[in-house]
């Protein structure tokens, strides 16, 4: 009798698994017992395997029973198949010592160049292979992480989806850096009036502090924009303009230029590490988020 091709789809995981204790145990009795269940749902499991593969796979041999040659043959192929089906249901532990990493984060330059050079030494040095990829976040769209094109991204803009999930990092606020070279500190709100200024628009064309007190009154001020953090420095340098940027900078890309308060009230802003909820329990991720988050409370 030909065999449907489309049997195998009637394969019942449970009643396989009766079959290889039926194998272990060589006995009806001792497999209903060892299942908890009763001998006739032992039987009409094995019936039902009988039918799909065809074959007897177990016989009387005295008051016992013997596996069919074919009977051996599955077994064979079964154990490390159903092995391998159960591993599936079992939540994997991440060993970072094993784990071979390829990472992209979503990061304009302020967010790279305060995070992630100790980000990427930490993670190297506990792994067997890390590669680190970075790539300008701007305003990032949720699909940037729906769709895996990133595997995380900082920024203080998250989308405005319920999808992605994010935590903060660090709360910061804008002072104004100038180069105490080429000009005295603004003090009064009209000193910054009458100065002129750098600015930062990502290629979106969104300024940077758009919905800031700061923004709307130096908007008619502003002589040179840029669409990175890092050109504010070279442009600031050697001239008597007034960049208004977030005060952590003073530790990186703008090292050096004197800064001072705003006269303007203002809110601060947070910074935001964020990922797709597909990840929230994924154990290399939920490790590679807390390596970033000491990485910068530590």
């Amino acid at each position: 009798m030909d065999m449907d091709k489309n049997s195998y789809l009637n394969l019942d995981i449970r009643a396989l698994n009766t079959f290889l204790i039926i194998m272990e145990t060589g006995s009806i009795t001792a497999t209903a017992n060892q299942l908890n269940i009763t001998q006739s749902a032992v039987s009409h499991g094995l019936e039902k395997l009988r039918g799909i593969f065809q074959d007897e796979l177990f016989l009387r041999a005295g008051r016992g029973i013997k596996p069919t040659p074919r009977a051996k043959r599955l077994h064979e192929e079964l154990k490390p198949l159903l092995a391998n089906i159960r591993a599936l249901t079992e939540v994997a532990d991440f060993e970072p010592a094993k784990a071979q990493i390829n990472w992209t984060i979503a990061a304009n330059d302020f967010q790279r160049d305060m995070l992630l050079p100790g980000f990427y030494q930490r993670i190297a040095s506990q792994v067997k292979h890390f590669v680190l990829n970075v790539i300008p976040s701007e305003i990032p769209a949720a699909d940037l992480l729906r769709d895996d094109a990133v595997n995380l991204a900082i920024s203080p803009m998250p989308p405005d989806a319920p999808d992605i999930l994010q935590k903060r990092l660090f709360t910061t606020h804008n002072h104004c850096f100038y180069d105490a070279s080429c000009r005295s500190a603004p003090v009064t709100v009209e000193d910054f009036k009458q100065a002129d200024y750098i600015s930062l628009t990502f290629t979106t064309g969104k300024f940077v502090a758009e919905e800031n007190l700061v923004a709307q009154a130096i908007e008619n001020k502003v002589r040179v924009r840029v669409s990175n953090f890092a050109g504010l420095a070279s442009f600031l340098r050697g001239s008597e303009l007034l960049a208004i940027a977030p005060l952590l900078m003073k530790n990186n890309l703008l090292a050096g230029f004197a800064e001072t308060p705003l006269p303007y009230s203002q809110p601060q802003f947070n910074m935001y590490m964020l990922w797709h909820q597909r990840y929230q329990n994924d154990a290399a991720h939920q490790w590679l988020r807390a390596q970033l988050f000491h990485e910068q409370n530590s």
